[in-house]
């Protein structure tokens, strides 16, 4: 059992939350600047691993919970060493905890339910509040002490699980109390401001900003009926979300349906926890005698009357995507630009369109179900053998069929592989292998290894699932 110390240090104008392993181990801080009455969502909090005097950044905290806001939507989004972790509230005593290897189950302890002997030791140390973690089984604890007047807390894990998946829970109650007593500034306050500059301010979508169409698109083949509700969704300008694994055809429906229809098409950035709203909705750039706002991809759609495809939503940052509730339910949003504050109206044929594969075992972010109800959900699979075999044969169509069927059973053999590598492999690779055989002069061996095995075995030090791939590769195809 690991056990770590955290201390709660209040300096004069900010405190510290500092994780000490009781044994030998990195120490983690967490800063903690003072607040203001009003805050904007979410408030960040920096994620520091302390070496010797000094320190170094290796995260940040993000934090969504204050009195006017939402209970159901209270939550932590920790970002440390290239790692995602999300906590959430099922009810009032217990939180799910997320994070790319295991989900955690944490209640709050009832002190009436401790044996006597361990209430009894708990409390001679000023215990206050405790969580019990569990992931099938309890596998570790948080609790809280105070004494006399400082709180301290000691986190024990088995030692197979990271303490750094739980710096959301060891600063939760710190969080909640002071975060629910600010309250949260909106977008009121800029609707304000453009009712004032009403018939002042123009639009700053300006008419040297060409029309985009797409010019020609990969078309889309119907599997199991997806095309036909696809459309009515989109027809009827519906706010719609893809949902499905990488690879399956998503993108290539939303183009396929903007070229055939000849509607105008702007496409995000694609999302990422980095993803801001200067990256949907546009950007300041230098220009004389002053900044411009250049407009994004969504502002363009709404103006042209287009569609405004979201590519990846999933990982996006839940902060970011709470500002498109207004887009979702009436067209509207309020920008600021050159000219002012400004509401952008879409056009009565605007389209959104999202995209992302929100399987929780490869996205331990959960959208919120407020965020999710704006959307029609269509979720998409895998093609069976057949409809594989067919769109390959449809992408390379002088491809010998035998060569179709055969990457098709080989592409059913690496998702099984991989499935248990929590990794999955879309169309790409196989679509690639197909139209290289009709152009190069390389075996069909080497071209499967260089793009569907190398891709998926980038990272392996021992090669052991390129090994595995291979075999399978060695079985179907003998030379």
């Amino acid at each position: 059992m690991k056990r770590y110390l955290v201390e709660f240090i209040k300096k004069a104008k900010e405190e510290n939350v500092i994780i000490n392993p009781l044994e030998p181990g990195k120490v983690i801080k967490l800063d903690f600047p003072a607040l203001e009455e009003e805050i904007y969502l979410p408030v960040y909090y920096n994620v520091s691993l302390i070496k010797g005097n000094g320190y170094k950044k290796i995260g940040k905290l993000g934090a969504w919970m204050a009195e006017n806001y939402p209970p159901e939507d209270f939550h932590i989004r920790t970002i440390t060493l290239n790692k995602t972790t999300l906590l959430s509230f099922k009810d009032e005593r217990t939180i799910i905890l997320k994070s790319p290897s295991n989900n955690y189950e944490i209640t709050v302890i009832d002190k009436n339910l401790l044996s006597r002997k361990r209430k009894e030791r708990l409390e001679k140390n000023g215990f206050f509040k405790g969580y019990d973690i569990k992931r099938n089984v309890i596998i570790g604890n948080f609790y809280l002490f105070r004494r006399p007047a400082k709180i301290r807390g000691l986190l024990e894990l088995e030692d197979e699980f990271d303490h750094t998946d739980f710096l959301s829970l060891v600063v939760l109650d710190k969080l909640m109390k002071e975060l629910k007593e600010k309250t949260v500034k909106s977008a009121e306050a800029l609707e304000v401001a453009q009712e004032m500059a009403e018939g002042k301010y123009g639009n700053f979508i300006l008419s040297n900003y060409p029309v985009n169409k797409m010019m020609e698109a990969v078309e889309y083949i119907d599997q199991q009926g997806e095309w036909k509700i696809f459309c009515e969704l989109v027809d009827k300008g519906k706010p719609l979300l893809l949902n499905g694994p990488t690879g399956c055809g998503k993108s290539t429906m939303i183009k396929w349906y903007a070229y055939i229809n000849n509607i105008p098409f702007y496409m995000s950035p694609t999302g990422n926890r980095e993803t801001t709203m200067d990256d949907i909705v546009g950007s300041w750039v230098p220009a004389d005698p002053k900044p411009i706002k250049a407009p994004g991809a969504l502002i363009l759609a709404m103006i042209h009357n287009g569609i405004f495809y979201f590519e990846e939503i999933g990982p996006v940052d839940p902060g970011v995507l709470y500002g498109l509730h207004g887009v979702l339910d009436d067209k509207k949003i309020t920008v600021q630009s050159q000219y002012g504050f400004e509401v952008i109206e879409g056009g009565e044929n605007f389209k959104m369109i999202s995209s992302g594969n929100l399987d929780s075992r490869y996205t331990p972010i959960e959208l919120s179900d407020a965020f999710l109800e704006r959307w029609a959900q269509i979720k998409i699979i895998y093609p069976d053998k057949e409809g594989t075999a067919n769109i390959l044969k449809s992408r390379a169509p002088e491809i010998d069929e035998k060569i179709a069927v055969l990457i098709t059973e080989l592409l059913f053999d690496f998702r099984e592989i991989l499935s248990t590598y929590k990794k999955d492999m879309g169309l790409r690779g196989a679509v690639e292998v197909c139209q290289a055989v009709q152009q190069s002069k390389q075996p069909l061996r080497k071209l499967i290894e260089v793009h569907m095995l190398n891709p998926k075995s980038t990272y392996e030090t021992d090669q052991t699932l390129f090994r595995k791939l291979m075999e399978k590769v060695k079985r179907r195809i003998k030379r």
